[in-house]
């Protein structure tokens, strides 16, 4: 049997993962939901997602992370919009990561007091809340445009330099700009806020994160930092978590070759993506953890027609799924993955835009077969990570010999204790034998059209999976 050691090399050069205290324990075994205001729910507000809460609980969710909900700019100069900004036709200059005031609450989300009430309510229900942080770039008429002569980074000649979304670099040489951004950290904190994922995180500073870091944890010690990127040092210095991109997406373009926006590409077959995964994850830290993902607010924010969960049976985004939860990372779930919504989805349409309605999270999914099955499905998978240690702390290796026939499989262990994981991400059936484990017992630790026989034969049917003890 083919079998490759998930990183095992980067231990001894990254042992000080989050440098600035121990990772926390509960963000080990966590679910995250990351929600998008604007398309969570018709009214796209705090109140009206205050109120669905605990259907987000009941999903076995850990933590909340919302997207940009601070002031957005509305400057017209359509030269400082986005291409996808100009592309959707929505014909706004509200775009949620083009922001003006960072330490206001955009009108159409609500008023301080609603954030305070959403976090109260997650908090009363056992999850923490985390929130966006977009500082690599803000909008041209940021208020620390105002504040401070060198709020932006400047060209040679003096224009402001603008990242390839033409919106303006913040400066941060500035120590006035510095210390606003720090603040307004601390301030959002003081309302509830318990951690932060950072917007292109590796293109800001890392002493910038450090210094944030360390004066936001001497307010709260368990404050948790994910970095939308993958550099060690970020790791290693002030971050807890960070993103397994090309797992992510290699996954979600085996399934949907369509799907745009992919990393890998699209010619490789899966066995060929695989190899790519396992070379990125090599380099990340092993103490680290990665966000693995199969929508999130860049895959699902331009009204695509082919998101997994319109083109094919939710059978399919089902074993996707039970590889993501199970396997080494942060699992997330996007705005309604967890009742199989296949709504078209932007978050360019602001709220007064009466074509936004149509680009919701479909809520009646949940009362339909689809939606329960795999409502059904990510509660039985957030609960195997919440009760058993080996998903959150186990190591991981690898399984290959299924993967030119469409199966991704990987074995975790910890303590003496060791679990198959294997789905079938086709609609065709496969079988392989994997000499060496074993089952421990014929009933199957969860099971959908696949097993493990006694001889250590893998059968999956079409979009089968199976997660089963083995010696």
């Amino acid at each position: 049997m083919k079998r490759i050691v998930f990183g095992a090399a980067c231990l001894v050069a990254c042992v000080a993962v989050g440098a600035m205290r121990p990772t926390p324990e509960y963000l080990k075994s966590a679910v995250v939901y990351q929600m998008v205001l604007r398309n969570f729910t018709r009214d796209g507000n705090f109140k009206a997602a205050t109120e669905m809460l605990e259907h987000v609980r009941s999903a076995g969710v850990d933590v909340v992370y919302l997207c940009p909900f601070v002031e957005m700019d509305c400057d017209m100069d359509e030269s400082g919009w986005s291409a996808r900004q100009k592309k959707s036709a929505y014909h706004t200059p509200k775009n949620p990561y083009r922001i003006s005031n960072y330490d206001k609450i955009d009108p159409e989300y609500g008023h301080d007091a609603d954030f305070k009430a959403f976090n109260d309510k997650a908090h009363a229900l056992g999850m923490k809340v985390y929130m966006d942080l977009v500082y690599l770039h803000c909008g041209p008429n940021n208020v620390m445009k105002d504040m401070f002569p060198d709020a932006f980074q400047k060209n040679p000649d003096g224009t402001v330099r603008t990242t390839k979304w033409h919106f303006p670099y913040v400066n941060f040489e500035s120590k006035g700009v510095r210390k606003y951004l720090i603040d307004s950290m601390l301030h959002w904190m003081s309302l509830g806020c318990d951690g932060f994922r950072c917007d292109v995180g590796d293109a800001v500073p890392i002493d910038f994160w450090v210094e944030a870091v360390t004066a936001c944890q001497k307010v709260n010690p368990e404050l948790v930092m994910i970095n939308e990127g993958r550099n060690p040092e970020w790791l290693e210095k002030a971050f807890d978590a960070c993103y397994g991109w090309p797992w992510s997406f290699s996954i979600r373009n085996f399934l949907t070759p369509s799907l745009p926006g992919q990393v890998n590409a699209k010619h490789k077959t899966l066995d060929q993506k695989m190899a790519g995964v396992r070379d990125y994850e090599a380099k990340i830290p092993e103490g680290a953890l990665m966000f693995v993902f199969m929508d999130n607010h860049d895959t699902a924010a331009d009204d695509w027609e082919d998101r997994f969960d319109r083109v094919h049976p939710v059978e399919a985004g089902n074993a996707a799924f039970v590889l993501t939860f199970l396997r080494r990372g942060l699992p997330l779930i996007f705005n309604g993955n967890e009742i199989a919504d296949n709504s078209l989805n932007t978050f360019f349409a602001p709220v007064e835009d009466i074509a936004r309605a149509r680009k919701t999270v479909d809520w009646a999914r949940a009362l339909q077969p689809a939606g329960q099955k795999r409502l059904a499905l990510i509660r039985t998978l957030a609960k195997m990570r919440h009760e058993q240690a080996i998903f959150a702390n186990g190591s991981q290796e690898w399984v290959v010999d299924g993967e030119k026939q469409g199966v991704v499989a990987f074995v975790r262990r910890a303590g003496g204790k060791a679990v198959f994981v294997a789905a079938n991400l086709t609609d065709k059936a496969a079988s392989f034998s994997v000499k060496g484990l074993l089952p421990k017992s014929d009933k199957p630790l969860l099971a959908e059209n696949g097993k493990v026989s006694t001889d250590g034969a893998v059968s999956l049917g079409p979009w089968g999976f199976v997660v089963v003890d083995v010696k």
